[in-house]
């Protein structure tokens, strides 16, 4: 629905697609076999992870799909007021959650990466006895301590450091995304500001 001023429609138009408008359940772009691709300029990305909008979307995709995709479309990832480090910590991170990554040059090269993964997704509906690539029917999720912490440490205000105290208070990241205002605050270097980016951040995280 959001998406008709960023010109991609039309240019899947141009090449052969049949593109219906329609409210989606998350993400920006449904392309069959349980696909959603969530698409975010390389300026929106740096906003939604300041506004910590990025991981409840995030979430709600792989809530929503087997196969979630993030599209990043610019040709300069630094575009944005991000740390160049921060900004692809978080796609490292989304990454690590289960969410495959797409890095286009501009709206015809998303085109182009939507019409590819459209056509391999109808592949894959005319041949159910065959597994899309990976074989697997979730998402993988976040493995290991680092992986851990490096998810927490796109949070505004939370560093390396402060991730690995709230890993070794809560266990994990799920952990962390259950726990209350009054249980985070309970933890050395969280204050309410922190707290709250915390908990606006990581959301809900549905279970693998």
């Amino acid at each position: 629905m959001h998406e008709r001023a960023s010109g991609i429609p039309a240019y899947l138009d141009a090449l052969g697609l049949e593109v219906e408008i329609a409210a989606l359940p998350a993400g920006d772009y449904a392309l069959g076999a349980d696909t959603l691709v969530e698409r975010k300029a390389v300026s929106d990305l740096h906003g939604s992870i300041l506004r910590s909008r990025l991981w409840p979307q995030l979430n709600k995709l792989r809530a929503a799909c087997a196969f979630p995709y993030l599209l990043v479309e610019g040709s300069d990832l630094d575009c944005g007021p991000l740390h160049p480090n921060s900004v692809r910590g978080a796609c490292l991170a989304a990454i690590d959650k289960g969410v495959a990554l797409l890095r286009t040059t501009g709206p015809e090269d998303s085109a182009r990466w939507l019409h590819r993964l459209a056509v391999r997704a109808q592949e894959w509906e005319a041949a159910p006895d065959r597994p899309p690539p990976g074989g697997r029917a979730l998402p993988r999720t976040a493995a290991g301590p680092e992986a851990a912490e490096r998810l927490l440490a796109t949070i505004p205000g939370v560093s390396t450091t402060t991730a690995r105290k709230l890993l070794l208070r809560f266990g994990s990241v799920a952990g962390v995304a259950v726990a209350g205002l009054d249980e985070l605050r309970a933890v050395p270097g969280i204050g309410d500001g922190r707290a709250r980016a915390i908990a606006a951040s990581l959301g809900p995280i549905p279970a693998p």
